[in-house]
């Protein structure tokens, strides 16, 4: 290893940790012995952040297998066109001396939504070696290019995390030149568990967000970092790390969504998506161009045939996104109920539907979210700096009876799941729910 790195070690790389908001899965990292750790690759600063993440904390430093040799004072391995596999054999080597050896199969950084097909180079060390492999998943980087860096770390509005999953094995085998099938499946299981830490979807899997108009780069580059700060979650643990799931909660304010959604893309880097009318999304579409809906997190239904309300949200669920929804329907206010402040709303059986066609988890939360009559006057609370949102998780709903399909479901059925959706929902917020 290089000289340069046990000075890093004391200077720049606790430096670099402060900025990561939280370090989970630590305890997988075997305590001795070389293994091999491969990440999502979204920016230049990715291996600085799993040293960041580690650092003080293993026998051996890390050893990367890296594109550019800007990483050799750090240990890096630079990959040339014409020694491939000569990287691998000397990956090979620091895994027998017990070094871990962090690899990026995505090859380049990725600024995309989903994973790229991963490279066969993590595979070929996995399979030769016969060592663990330690699935890492980088949140908050994307877009990160070298001449950003020195701005990115200052920007402690922008959330960062890192994830370290539990130790995949595969048993150890020669690799030839016919072993393109073994390679293949090798590579698509290691992606898979790169895909479930990270939230990113696998190549071709995950949703795509369309075209995105200039509404969604305000919206999300300047609008979602100025409010994420002051949005305190609590039962994060709850939270899946990858789709498809549904998020339900109570439903108090015009700001409920945009608060449950940045809680949500917070812990998991993943945006729900939000069941409106398909009034409302080609309202903002006409003011706020191609990309109004989306960045707002919407998607339109058309409730003109109840029976086709659903299938965009089971699509999008299928496709492996994520849910969100307010199973009362509309906002609980006095006027629509007069114990709006310790009772919830009846429920709409929406949710249950969902369940049933997806089969997907149910995360129910409760919002503490500034309480508005108007869209103004929720919009203007919310943006005032000393007040918090509060965004509370539980565990998945448990469900006694689940119908097989839609077909099979009966109103008793629709309306029983409903109700332990509900009654989950409340016992977050301390609310009653009679119905």
């Amino acid at each position: 290893m290089a000289r340069a790195y046990p000075v890093l070690g004391y200077t720049v790389l606790p430096l670099l940790r402060s900025r990561i908001w939280t370090v989970r899965g630590r305890e997988y990292l075997p305590t001795e012995g070389g293994y091999i750790i491969v990440a999502n690759h979204q920016s230049w600063i990715d291996s600085a952040l799993i040293a960041a993440a580690v650092y003080r904390r293993l026998q051996k430093p890390l050893r990367f297998v890296a594109q550019s040799s800007k990483w050799r004072m750090l240990g890096g391995l630079p990959i040339r066109e014409s020694d491939r596999a000569k990287v691998l054999e000397t990956a090979l080597e620091s895994l027998r001396q017990g070094f871990p050896v962090v690899i990026f199969p995505e090859g380049n950084s990725n600024h995309e939504d989903a994973l790229r097909a991963g490279k066969t180079g993590a595979a070929r060390l996995a399979l030769r070696s016969g060592l663990p492999v330690i699935p890492v998943g980088i949140k908050g980087s994307r877009g990160v290019a070298a001449w950003r860096a020195a701005l990115w770390f200052f920007a402690i509005i922008r959330p960062c995390h890192v994830e370290f999953g539990a130790p995949i094995q595969f048993a150890k085998q020669e690799v030839s030149e016919g072993s393109d099938e073994l390679l293949h499946q090798t590579t698509n299981a290691i992606m898979q568990r790169i895909s479930d830490v990270s939230g990113k979807p696998m190549a071709g899997q995950g949703p795509s967000l369309g075209e995105r108009g200039v509404f969604w780069y305000f919206a999300w580059r300047f609008l979602r970092p100025l409010i994420q700060w002051r949005i305190r979650t609590q039962g994060a643990d709850f939270l899946p790390r990858s789709g498809p799931f549904i998020v339900a909660g109570n439903h108090v304010s015009y700001f409920d969504a945009p608060a449950l959604g940045m809680a949500t893309f917070h812990v998991t880097g993943l945006q729900p998506m939000f069941l409106t009318k398909a009034s409302v999304v080609a309202g903002l579409r006409k003011v706020f161009g191609k990309g109004g809906g989306q960045a707002m997190g919407m998607i339109g239904l058309d409730l003109t045939d109840k029976s086709k309300a659903l299938i965009p949200a089971n699509e999008h669920l299928h496709r492996g996104g994520v849910i969100g929804i307010f199973p009362e329907g509309g906002r609980n206010l006095p006027k629509r109920n007069p114990k709006w402040q310790t009772e919830l709303m009846k429920g709409k059986t929406g949710t249950a539907r969902l369940v049933i066609a997806t089969g997907v988890p149910v995360i129910p939360a409760y919002l503490t979210v500034p309480k508005g009559i108007g869209i103004w006057e929720s919009v203007g609370k919310a943006l005032l700096p000393w007040i918090f949102l509060r965004v509370r998780f539980g565990e998945p709903v448990k469900f006694d009876y689940v119908p097989i399909s839609i077909e099979t479901a009966t109103k008793e059925d629709l309306y029983g799941m409903t109700r332990k959706i509900m009654e989950a929902i409340a016992g977050l917020g301390g609310m009653n729910y009679p119905y």
